[in-house]
């Protein structure tokens, strides 16, 4: 989306952003968040809150997340390996 930022609107877009970062010592993803917002922020329509394009933002950055679900199946898999390589070391395989 093609428009122009004033500074007026760029430091609201700071702000907002600012307020809203929950993820401390995370300065670099903070700085390209102020960026998404301001690119993607129509300040003619107001049709997206500047939360809501945060929230946009840290969707795309999460989707490769691992979620708990996740982490235990990896232990599950890991489990399962420890087994079969003792029953492979126990039979001589």
């Amino acid at each position: 989306m093609s428009h122009y930022v004033t500074e007026e609107n760029q430091q609201r877009i700071v702000d907002e952003v600012s307020e809203s970062w929950r993820l401390p010592d995370r300065d670099d993803l903070l700085d390209d968040c102020i960026s998404f917002v301001a690119d993607n922020y129509d300040f003619h329509h107001n049709a997206l809150d500047i939360k809501d394009l945060v929230i946009e933002f840290l969707s795309s950055r999460c989707s490769d997340a691992i979620s708990q679900a996740d982490l235990e199946s990896m232990a599950m898999d890991e489990q399962d390996r420890e087994v079969i390589t003792k029953y492979e070391d126990i039979r001589g395989v």
